[in-house]
């Protein structure tokens, strides 16, 4: 019984006001076109892409710490690899953020931190900056 009494009070409702609904409706598709104007939310876009791409570099660097920790990779070798991430890490932001990614300091330092922590209770070695 009470499904019924809710579908004839917003009957009631939209039937009472339905210019205020038509206005409503028109708001909410208004904002749904322009949603992509506003910086914010092209950010948020642009970060979320980064995010994908920064998590698959991610899973490619510690796949290649894990071979530096067992010793199955040399000094030089170790370079290049560090070196082709970075290069893929800078393209990736670049291609995101065309103008510059300048992420916050205390998220850096926050992240360097989560570093820190996650060598000491996976490897049990000291990471250094």
């Amino acid at each position: 019984m009470s499904n019924y009494s809710g579908a004839i009070a917003g009957w009631f409702v939209t039937e009472s006001n339905k210019l205020l609904w038509s206005c409503i409706i028109a708001a909410a598709q208004f904002l749904d076109v322009i949603k992509d104007v506003f910086p914010f939310s092209k950010l948020h876009k642009y970060a979320a892409s980064l995010t994908v791409v920064l998590e698959l570099l991610l899973i490619d660097a510690e796949d290649e710490w894990e071979k530096i920790y067992i010793g199955q990779i040399d000094d030089q070798a170790i370079i290049e690899r560090r070196t082709r991430l970075r290069k893929l890490q800078l393209e990736a932001e670049q291609k995101q953020f065309p103008e510059g990614f300048a992420p916050s300091h205390k998220l850096v330092a926050l992240a360097t931190e989560e570093a820190r922590a996650y060598f000491l209770n996976t490897y049990n070695i000291e990471a250094k900056p």
